[in-house]
């Protein structure tokens, strides 16, 4: 960590020892300077905790009294929810719990594994061969993401706690937290009833070429969503003739054809590396990336370049997900909060980010009580007028088409503008600039996702920045950082997806690597950009300003971390192993009655397996095997079963495992999880009625704090320009007369330019 900030010095943290989820929500605050001590026997593997344990202590005294004299309790559980409340937190502890399901809704009483949460929050619905049976994702991911929003609920916490004297438990689940973090299956669905499912090794939604292609020294990551990247690239591979063909009236076309690319651009890659053409159409701005193993990771040249990894022992280990440099200011405390407002009320942000990690982070301090700003350029929302055949391709517009205003009508737009105000500049003029740097001290934090030197050109880099407003927390969310030989590389979540080893984790057993439903670096990118600015918040009451830097490539190879370490410990490269687990066997997915109808089945323990042998009526020889046993007959169990599932509704027979405590669950589809009843149970889902679109149901912020009394509704997303006005008048004192002329000048705006 450059710079690092110890900002916890004074906090006193337990963890009570669990799964990966609170371990990593425990290591953060380890990471900036608090006493963390873990408590009772731990459950990790050697490998995760020589990751997730550093710089962590044991008791040396009583337990109760550790717990006594704690700011914060971390307990998670990896199976099971929590029955009962902590006997020993003390009157100002802040109590997270962790736990697949959570203490209340129907579901609470259920088992759950990564394998059944992957399949209950439908995100192994859209990950794999559509002829095949779905997979799950990487197998810790759904702790790490818990234990992030975990850390987010935690400080959210802490800050209401000391600012308003109001004490919160706080609890996250891994259902809720998988749920939050689809991509645009929600609203994809909603606007045009488009069910996303499995696209093979490609992404839906971004256009052609879009996934994953063998070259001669393994796998490449390329993305080509944009007409002119997509052009680009056929003359680069000398296939521009394909835009002649009959089918083709635009690029965005091949998303309707993607083998017609694929059947010429395949045998072009396969006979070249994929680090060189990586560079090849880097050069040229297209996002492209080899896939790289997850020892590899560990020779990446950016990486090394960055000083990223940090020895633990003998082995090396993921180094911070976040750096803190260009300290500034004077200590500074928090704003008085609001009555009656979140935890993060009376914070201003300024968003200037794109697409998802940044605005994700800026949405989840929206929904903490923050008022965020986005910031928009006039054409920050696209044309007045777009291809229909892009429309149709994107699905992002109700009933796929364009409308009154289409530029308000973008579901993506929609879903990470919520809680949000809009306000129109044209940054690129002077008169635009200098009337944002009007903004700028009035904040208390700023995002922005461009490549490094974006901020710079425009005259706004750090030192511009912390020279408006010393006491301003700047995060810059670079997808390779601000350094290194890919600093400039085009970074989308679906390309540093392989780079960052996640490819190698997801796939058939004992095949090729393949791509998960959603693109993952963007929102754990995100989660680590938000966690970061609350800790900043926290230590500015004592150092002031800060620029953080949050590399997507970085955060998303921290959590990871223990696989990489297991890999050195092993000294080879994990294997693909499709829907099993070495510590739950046997555990797959299995068909069921209907089309494409599946479950997700984990045994936990022996006793799961006696009773999956009695109720799926197993060979009675099969009884005692042991785990060992019934790893060498996996095959054969995995027919058994599947022989037996596909007699039964999904929803019917998890209900019935789960009840004699079997873990399972549906593989649901968007429409399933819509109406899945925990979910609802736990307002899960929040309805805004979206001007111009409609009433939408969309993913709360998956943390439940204890003292409130009913989840907060959620704002529509702003109009493109809607709180201009208000905003620079009220905020940045423009007069009526200034507003005027920066109209006149069409600075600002409430519809893209002509």
């Amino acid at each position: 960590m450059v710079g690092a900030l110890k900002p916890f010095a004074q906090l006193k943290v337990v963890e009570l020892a669990g799964s990966i989820g609170g371990a990593y929500c425990a290591k953060l605050f380890a990471d900036n300077g608090a006493q963390v001590v873990t408590v009772g026997e731990s459950r990790l593997t050697r490998s995760q905790s020589a990751y997730l344990d550093q710089g962590k202590l044991k008791p040396s005294s009583s337990h109760s009294s550790v717990m006594d004299r704690a700011d914060v309790i971390v307990q998670s559980d990896p199976r099971s929810s929590f029955r009962e409340p902590l006997v020993h937190a003390g009157p100002k502890a802040v109590v997270v719990g962790i736990s697949p399901y959570g203490s209340f809704g129907p579901y609470s009483t259920w088992q759950g594994t990564a394998a059944t949460v992957y399949a209950h929050s439908g995100h192994t619905y859209l990950t794999g061969d559509p002829q095949r049976e779905p997979l799950m994702g990487p197998s810790t991911h759904p702790l790490y993401a818990a234990g992030l929003f975990a850390f987010v609920g935690a400080m959210a916490a802490l800050f209401d706690r000391d600012r308003n004297d109001r004490i919160h438990s706080v609890e996250v689940t891994h259902h809720e937290v998988l749920t939050a973090l689809h991509q645009m299956s929600f609203v994809r669905y909603q606007l045009g009833k488009d069910i996303l499912c499995r696209m093979g090794n490609r992404w839906t939604g971004h256009g052609q070429p879009n996934g994953m292609y063998r070259c001669a020294d393994g796998w490449l990551a390329l993305s080509a969503p944009t007409d002119l990247q997509l052009e680009t690239l056929l003359a680069i591979t000398g296939l521009s003739d394909l835009l002649d063909d009959p089918r083709i009236n635009s690029p965005a076309d091949f998303q309707e054809f993607p083998e017609l690319l694929d059947e010429h651009l395949a045998p072009w890659l396969f006979e070249r590396n994929a680090g060189e053409v990586s560079e090849l159409f880097q050069a040229a701005q297209i996002p492209a990336a080899p896939a790289n193993t997850i020892l590899g990771l560990l020779d990446d040249s950016q990486l090394k370049y960055r000083d990223f990894w940090r020895k633990a022992g003998r082995w090396s280990v993921p180094g911070a997900p976040f750096r803190f440099s260009s300290t500034s200011g004077t200590p500074s405390a928090l704003p008085d909060s609001e009555s009656g407002g979140g935890p993060l009320s009376g914070i201003r942000v300024l968003d200037l980010s794109k697409v998802w990690a940044g605005p994700l982070a800026a949405r989840i301090l929206a929904e903490l009580g923050a008022q965020v700003i986005q910031v928009e350029a006039p054409w920050g929302r696209g044309p007045r007028e777009i291809p229909e055949s892009l429309v149709v391709a994107q699905r992002f517009h109700p009933d796929n088409i364009q409308g009154p205003d289409q530029w308000n009508r973008n579901g993506h737009l929609i879903k990470y503008g919520l809680n949000k105000e809009s306000v129109v500049l044209d940054l690129s003029r002077a008169e635009g600039l200098a009337t944002f740097e009007r903004l700028v001290p009035t904040a208390d934090v700023l995002i922005e996702n461009f490549s490094p030197r974006v901020m710079p050109q425009l005259g706004l880099d750090e030192h511009r920045l912390h020279s408006l407003n010393p006491d301003l927390i700047y995060m810059t969310m670079p997808g390779y950082g601000r350094s290194g030989p890919a600093e400039n590389w085009v970074a989308y979540g679906t390309t540093i997806d392989s780079h960052a080893g996640l490819s190698q984790l997801v796939g058939y057993r004992d095949e090729h690597p393949w791509k998960c439903g959603v693109a993952w670096p963007d929102p754990i990118a995100g989660l680590h950009a938000t966690s970061a600015i609350l800790v900043a918040l926290w230590d500015r009451q004592s150092k002031g300003g800060v620029t953080i830097e949050a590399a997507q490539f970085e955060a998303t190879i921290s959590v990871i971390g223990d696989v990489i370490v297991e890999a050195q410990m092993s000294g080879r490269e994990p294997s693909l192993m499709g829907n099993r687990d070495q510590d739950f066997i046997p555990q797959g997915v299995y068909p069921c009655e209907g089309v494409d109808q599946w479950i997700a089945i984990s045994i936990v323990d022996e006793l799961a397996w006696e009773v999956l042998c009695e109720i799926a009526e197993l060979p009675t020889d099969w009884l005692g095997l042991t785990r060992s046993e019934r790893l060498m007959l996996h095959d054969s169990i995995d027919a058994e079963l599947a022989s037996w599932t596909h007699n039964f509704d999904q929803i019917d027979l998890a209900d019935k495992l789960q009840e004699v405590g079997v873990a399972a669950a549906p593989v649901l589809n968007i429409p399933g999880v819509l109406g899945d009843v925990h979910l609802e149970a736990r307002s899960a889902f929040g309805r805004v009625d979206q001007p111009q679109v409609g009433p939408l149901v969309l993913p709360r912020l998956p943390i439940h704090f204890s003292a409130a009394s009913e989840r907060p509704p959620m704002r529509p997303a702003a109009l493109l320009g809607q709180n201009t006005e208000a905003i620079l008048m009220d905020v940045a004192g423009l007069s009526r007369f200034e507003l005027s002329e920066l109209e006149n000048l069409a600075i600002v705006a409430t519809e893209p330019p002509i």
